[in-house]
């Protein structure tokens, strides 16, 4: 799966890895990619901006779980991707079984493969269109 033209929201609390995921979404036709270093700076991202077309969220930035914000953001039909340098969370996040986890230090086939994995499972769980174009609520 390619990223041409998705916006991304990114949590990285260190720095070069945040620059080097950029560099990837934008190698890979990203539209843009927003990099957030803190939960508060994600929470305030999803509230107050225009929705992404997916997010890639460290488990944990700079002491603070995302897991509240990867909730809000599913909710909203958005697909998340775990990333984590923890090889015990490589096999799921208790409570996101169907979320897809990177381990750090990922490339860029890690990315890819992890952002269509979670794209395809956010498609299986929202409801078809109807015909008015709306769409149906999150299940």
């Amino acid at each position: 799966m390619e990223l041409t033209g998705k916006r991304l929201l990114v949590l990285e609390d260190e720095y070069l890895i945040g620059l080097e995921l950029e560099r990837i979404a934008e190698e890979c036709g990203a539209k843009s990619v927003h990099l957030v270093s803190t939960v508060a700076e994600l929470l305030f991202w999803i509230e107050s901006q225009p929705p992404c077309d997916i997010a890639i969220l460290e488990v944990k930035a700079r002491g603070a779980s995302s897991l509240d914000a990867a909730n809000l953001l599913l909710q909203r039909g958005i697909p998340v991707v775990f990333a984590t340098a923890y090889d015990q969370q490589r096999s799921g996040i208790a409570g996101f079984a169907d979320v897809p986890v990177v381990l750090k230090p990922y490339g860029k086939t890690h990315i890819l493969q992890a952002v269509a994995a979670a794209s395809a499972r956010m498609a299986q769980r929202m409801p078809p269109a109807k015909e008015d174009g709306a769409s149906g609520e999150f299940v």
